[in-house]
């Protein structure tokens, strides 16, 4: 009777999670997650005015990303809050090396969670410990797993198909719920998926176009356009705004967030970019942000005008 009220929990979460949504899940919850339109709403963040930087750090900067090519998302991050987050290193299905880790205390430190793939494409957390995944084994076919002990043991209580995703064997598609599959990007690899609902969704293509769908991705519009973005995120509390970390912005010397439907940047952190390319990851939360690059977890909490190492 114990072991049975233990899977009817399992399956009662996960079912929460599908009914919700995140950059990893599938319909909206109050909770941080990648994605959103380039639409203005009321309850916008404040923008902040960019910190002056000398024009050898520039300069730097620019060479790095010249050298470092846009490629889909190798580190995920989804926050919760301004102290709770999930973070996945993506692994491939034939390499494997999929990551998973969870933080309590804004980033200082990172419990190492169990990965139940080989390489994992999305994370979805309800809170700091469930959550579902969706990635593929050897033969790079997609399953989605759930954990409501922060990936001490997994189990799959839910099909792949009720969740969108970026598809683990071909980076240029995403997986609809139900068994719809589209090319957002063209021939181009989707860098980021952003979940907004059930029905609606937006990706960052690898040429820095943001593309939203509201049919479940039967059909895709272009909502911006930002060069140099390599992640997306939004604040689920306000979806109708998209934000974007980009690396080509001629006035900073690191990283630049900016909302893909205003021109100049809400803050640029001044940062040492990471040799590899695919190692930056955004999320927002009420009040800031988090963001990932390479090994270092950064955070704001000022509705994203400055930035702190954790």
């Amino acid at each position: 009777m114990g072991l049975a009220g233990l899977v009817a929990l399992n399956v009662f979460l996960v079912g929460a999670a599908l009914r919700s949504t995140n950059a990893g899940g599938v319909e909206p919850i109050p909770m941080s997650s990648p994605g959103a339109s380039t639409a203005s709403s009321g309850d916008s963040m404040s923008p902040a005015s960019t910190p002056s930087v000398s024009p050898s750090a520039i300069a730097t900067a620019t060479a790095t990303v010249s050298a470092t090519p846009a490629v889909p998302l190798q580190i995920m991050l989804e926050a919760l809050d301004d102290q709770r987050a999930w973070r996945v290193t993506a692994g491939s299905c034939a390499a494997g090396g999929a990551a998973l880790a969870t933080t309590s205390d804004g980033g200082k430190t990172w419990a190492d969670a169990k990965a139940p793939m080989r390489s994992i494409v999305r994370v979805r957390p309800v809170d700091g410990t469930s959550a579902f995944v969706v990635g593929a084994g050897p033969r790079c076919v997609a399953e989605l797993m759930s954990t409501t002990n922060a990936g001490g043991a997994w189990g799959a209580t839910s099909t792949v198909g009720s969740a969108w995703f970026r598809d683990p064997k071909d980076p240029s598609v995403v997986q609809a719920p139900g068994s719809a599959t589209s090319k957002p990007c063209g021939k181009s690899d989707v860098l980021d998926l952003a979940v907004v609902s059930s029905a609606t969704a937006r990706v960052l293509c690898a040429d820095g176009l943001v593309r939203s769908t509201t049919d479940t991705a039967s059909s895709w519009a272009d909502s911006g356009e930002v060069p140099g973005a390599v992640a997306l995120a939004v604040l689920s509390a306000s979806p109708a705004q998209t934000y974007v970390a980009r690396l080509d912005a001629p006035d900073c010397a690191g990283i630049e967030v900016q909302r893909v439907d205003q021109s100049g940047a809400t803050s640029c952190v001044e940062t040492e970019l990471p040799n590899d390319p695919g190692q930056i990851a955004l999320s927002l939360v009420k009040g800031g942000g988090w963001l990932a690059i390479g090994e270092t977890t950064m955070r704001s909490t000022d509705d994203l005008a400055t930035w702190t190492v954790s």
